[in-house]
């Protein structure tokens, strides 16, 4: 995994992954030119305690705004219960 010498350890996220606590949804780039899919996107999911969710889209490292957006609206209300509308 690469991300053992981007960082120093104190700030190496895959020391704070497994610590993690809580629902976590995970959008990542099947062509991520910055956090690679196989080599550090996909171990560093691994390491993530459940509950998870990934969402693996075909493109870059920026998800499309609609993507990005009707995906997380939908997680979260999955999540922590649709929103109240008075």
């Amino acid at each position: 995994m690469q991300f053992d010498t981007q960082w120093i350890a104190e700030a190496n996220i895959v020391n704070f992954a497994p610590h993690i606590r809580g629902p976590i949804l995970m959008l990542q780039g099947r062509y991520d030119e910055i956090f690679a899919w196989k080599t550090e996107a996909e171990p560093l999911y691994n390491l993530l305690r459940e509950p998870k969710r990934l969402i693996l889209f075909d493109g870059g490292h920026a998800p499309p705004l609609e993507l990005f957006a009707t995906t997380i609206n939908r997680w979260l209300d999955e999540t922590l219960g649709p929103v109240k509308k008075e």
